[in-house]
């Protein structure tokens, strides 16, 4: 028993001494404290062109109600076409129309392709001719360009460049502008693209957002240089949540995960999202995920101004529900947070360690020494190949292994509340510490920004669930033998007989629960409209809502098994299979790396209080069940 106090104080030492890689993030993400609104220009000209309203009036009420920032789409000759910015002729029709007029032949009907009508605004002229290179043909006083079908690098719909006087409209109101960038189809077209995102960066604010399904110069040769020389001159990248494009990943890792996680809202797609919701929406992102940009689109259909009043209305719900210590502006980078060598290999040496002492649960040195002999070769795996797949896997195991060995080595039952609540908070520091080891390992921009995760959130979510079901088999057989061997052999001669067919339909059953219980798991689990509304009171009330599988399941499971262990061990270790439930969910939480380390700290201490409380009164219902269940048997007997 000594050695093994002595093994926890090295590991809390190590933890301790290496704590400054967890101090790092969370100062980088404390000091992260702007968020932006994005709104696209094209839809806001889409309500200019619908309505009595000026391009003028819209964005000075959308910029005093806290609009920050709108996007610009490059543009297109179809795009300009259809803004009436410029006309386009195919051959044959400008052939037509010229039919019966002297210059009937000026129109080489043989050479297809696009006859443009040269726009009189300069900045669009330039923005043509720099891009496209086309032909000039004079037809009487009319000036055209020709783009021939036979130029392979663009067409009417190939992205040329953006629109200045946009541009210009939008730094008159004093807002910031984020340029979508989309990957052209071939090289010359995206370094031209290129080159004026360049030219443009001394007036620009530097944020690019990519559009499609690929990352520009995803698939091309000169695609990583490209990249190179945006970020070289300044720009940095968005990165959209769940919705990441090809290619994304090699832009994080070349400008060392110098990324905007962007969260959007699409009121066009969710018909259904109501402004509420919306707004409820955005604060949640920015405060849990790490979220600091929002793209929010201005809703397309119906009355124009109407559209319009309702975004203003989400504009200033969202400044007034938003935190205090958050602020509307251009959206910062996360501070770097450079993980020394040294204080991964505290942490991983913790790490050994404790599945050293976890693995006691086996009774067997030889395999507990296998144990850590398999987290150390992990762990020097990842320094001499470098690669974050051995961090993953190690922390993984960790993960794992805290819950359960937090459940099985705390069932200490008893009626007296002051050893329920030893026990309990023995538990909850077993897991904290696997926690800090998890975290201590998965550290970096990296994670921050959502590029690399943790992997293995369901084995999380199952395998302490059965580690405790396994423990209590055995422990039901232990009391029933008082022989930890026979408890063993009985339970392999209960898990090899015959199935029954009452068998199979408890399967079914358990099964179903099962799957009900993993769908739940995730940001995609079913829940109900009454529990929404529950956890959005939680959340408007405690800042964070703690998971309601924690603090109204797990943990007061757990502390009523305490309980009823003491009065009956068999019966009270059942309920150790559902206590799990809260230990596995807050090391669940932790493993969300793009969640704020402050966040899910704030998050588990609701859990862990509200968790006992609540399972104080499970004790009381209890008490009184059994008391009134004792006199009935009495009364009957």
């Amino acid at each position: 028993m000594s050695k093994q106090k002595w093994l926890w104080g090295i590991i809390v030492l190590l933890l301790v001494v290496s704590s400054t890689g967890i101090m790092m993030r969370w100062n980088a993400e404390q000091s992260n404290d702007s968020y932006e609104i994005v709104i696209p220009y094209d839809e806001i000209q889409t309500v200019d062109k619908n309505s009595d309203l000026t391009m003028d009036e819209i964005l000075s009420s959308l910029k005093e109600a806290g609009l920050t920032t709108v996007s610009l789409e490059p543009l297109t000759l179809k795009e300009m076409e259809k803004q009436n910015l410029i006309t386009v002729y195919k051959e044959n029709d400008l052939a037509a129309q010229l039919l019966f007029t002297p210059y009937k032949d000026a129109v080489d009907v043989t050479k297809s392709g696009s006859y443009i009508r040269v726009p009189e605004n300069t900045d669009y002229q330039k923005l043509i001719k720099d891009s496209v290179e086309p032909e000039e043909v004079q037809i009487g006083e009319e000036a055209f360009y020709f783009l021939p079908t036979s130029n392979h690098n663009f067409d009417l719909k190939t992205p040329i460049g953006y629109d200045q006087p946009a541009i210009d409209m939008i730094s008159k109101h004093d807002l910031g502008y984020v340029f979508k960038v989309e990957n052209a189809d071939n090289e010359l077209a995206n370094n031209k693209l290129v080159n004026q995102l360049l030219a443009l960066k001394d007036g620009s604010s530097g944020r690019l957002l990519g559009q499609g399904d690929e990352a520009i110069g995803f698939g091309q040769k000169k695609g990583n240089q490209l990249v190179e020389k945006l970020s070289d001159a300044g720009y940095y990248f968005y990165t959209i949540e769940s919705n990441p494009l090809k290619g994304e990943s090699k832009i994080a890792q070349i400008t060392d995960y110098n990324m905007i996680r962007l969260h959007s809202i699409n009121i066009n797609r969710q018909t259904k999202l109501k402004l509420n919701e919306s707004i409820d929406r955005t604060t949640r992102a920015v405060k849990e995920r790490n979220i600091r940009s929002i793209f929010y689109h201005i809703k397309t259909t119906g009355n124009a101004k109407e559209n319009v009043e309702q975004t203003i209305d989400y504009l200033n719900g969202v400044h007034d529900a938003m935190p205090d210590h958050f602020q509307p502006g251009e959206p910062k980078l996360f501070d770097k947070v450079a993980v020394p060598a040294w204080v991964k290999a505290a942490v991983l040496l913790a790490g050994i360690l404790f599945t050293f002492i976890v693995s006691e649960l086996v009774k067997w040195m030889p395999l507990r020494i296998a144990a850590a002999g398999f987290m150390t070769v992990l762990a020097i795996a990842y320094f001499i190949l470098k690669s974050t797949l051995f961090l993953q896997a190690f922390a993984l195991i960790i993960a794992v292994l805290a819950p359960t060995y937090a459940v099985i080595k705390s069932a200490q039952g008893s009626t007296k509340m002051s050893k329920i609540l030893v026990q309990y908070l023995k538990a909850v520091a077993i897991s904290l510490i696997g926690i800090v080891i998890v975290i201590g390992l998965l550290n970096g921009n990296a994670f921050m920004t959502g590029f690399a995760t943790f992997k293995g959130v369901k084995l999380v979510y199952l395998i302490p669930i059965m580690g405790v079901l396994l423990f209590t088999l055995i422990e039901m057989n232990r009391l029933a033998d008082q022989n930890i061997k026979k408890s063993l052999s009985n339970t392999v001669t209960l898990l090899n007989k015959e199935l029954k067919y009452w068998h199979v339909l408890l399967l079914i059953v358990v099964a179903g629960i099962g799957l009900f219980y993993i769908s739940r798991t995730g940001n995609s689990g079913s829940v109900s409209d009454l529990e929404l509304a529950f956890r959005q009171w939680l959340e408007n009330t405690l800042y964070v809502r703690p998971r309601t599988k924690e603090f109204l399941i797990g943990f007061p499971f757990f502390v009523l098994a305490l309980y009823v262990m003491g009065i009956n061990r068999k019966w009270g270790s059942i309920l150790l299979v559902p206590g799990v439930i809260g230990f596995l969910s807050i090391v669940n939480t932790f493993t969300h790396l793009h969640i704020p380390v402050a966040v899910s700290v704030l998050r588990t201490l609701y859990s862990v209080s509200l968790g006992f409380v609540i399972g104080l009164v499970f004790i009381l219902i209890f008490k009184f069940g059994y008391r009134w269940v004792s006199k009935a048997i009495a009364r009957w007997s």
